[in-house]
């Protein structure tokens, strides 16, 4: 009777997931006629899919358990800019038998993902996170919000008459259907893992890792699905919840203490190759299908290397 619970629990919670990705992703769909891709899916998109991963490095910095809160700030770098990019990608030629062209708007994404991947190099030569560090890297993201609202009233503000309550409701739905059983989700997976004996290494590398990050890639399968723009506000909504990520979250664990790089030297510098990955693949606005093949081989061979260094 327990057994069926535990199931019938993971079933409702995984359909609370999927109902969380399909709202986002219906909202953002029409929000996007309004506001554009950046504010879209590089501010909005990108603030709730990380949202989850602030409010757990929040709780395990008051809790002192900092080595977990930087793995949650920055463990999804490596696994949305290889696996998670190259699988849309993909999908994005088999839907609609073309490249992915990436909007024009992503130019500040791109930009911003540079400055923020500086940063990240400049805080692992100073060798610490702590308030100095900590309060400089969330300035970026402050500035990055700021830029995006100019640049869109530069351009008149909205770009279409309409009533915006739906694509508003959805999002927030969603967002908050997202908030509330992410993490409960990655703990039943875990759990499940551990149920049918899945070495730990597969576990930390992979099995959390994706289901950390999967409300994220259902929202964008479901986009591409949704409009041939959609792929480039996937790549938009990724991006901006990872320059989040990597200034925000980090710049919160800086807050609380002075945390030794030292410590977590592999997962910090894989995130920031992670980084230069993304910048470069994504520069010229295009996405193409051998670039998608060959950041998933990239994630399977970075994992497949972990299993022995």
């Amino acid at each position: 009777m327990k057994m069926l619970l535990f199931w019938l629990e993971f079933f409702v919670i995984f359909i609370a997931i999927f109902v969380s990705a399909e709202l986002l992703a219906k909202g953002a769909d029409e929000l996007e006629d309004f506001l554009g891709q950046g504010i879209t899916g590089g501010i909005i998109l990108g603030f709730l899919t990380a949202l989850p991963e602030t409010i757990f490095v929040i709780v395990a910095s008051l809790e002192g358990s900092f080595d977990v809160a930087l793995g949650s700030a920055i463990g999804g770098n490596v696994l949305l800019f290889t696996l998670g990019i190259g699988l849309v990608g993909l999908f994005y030629a088999l839907k609609w038998r073309s490249t992915l062209q990436i909007s024009s708007e992503y130019s500040v994404e791109n930009v911003f993902l540079i400055i923020s991947s500086v940063a990240m190099l400049l805080v692992l030569i100073y060798g610490k996170l702590d308030i100095i560090s900590g309060l400089l890297l969330i300035l970026i993201y402050i500035i990055y919000v700021v830029y995006r609202v100019i640049k869109f009233r530069g351009e008149g503000g909205s770009r279409k008459e309409g009533n915006l309550v739906k694509p508003i409701i959805f999002i927030i739905a969603g967002g908050i259907l997202l908030v509330v059983f992410s993490h409960y989700f990655v703990d039943y997976i875990n759990e499940i893992a551990t149920m049918f004996n899945v070495p730990a290494i597969w576990l930390s590398l992979l099995i959390a890792p994706i289901a950390g990050e999967l409300e994220e890639k259902i929202s964008a399968f479901r986009l591409i699905q949704m409009s041939k723009d959609g792929g480039s506000l996937s790549i938009l909504s990724f991006v901006g919840s990872k320059i989040e990520n990597a200034t925000v979250l980090l710049g919160i664990i800086g807050l609380f203490t002075d945390y030794k790089l030292q410590v977590a030297l592999p997962e910090y510098i894989s995130a920031l190759v992670a980084n230069i990955i993304a910048i470069y693949v994504l520069f010229d606005k295009r996405l193409r299908t051998i670039e998608s093949t060959i950041l998933i081989g990239v994630y399977i061979v970075m994992v497949i290397l972990s299993f022995y260094l």
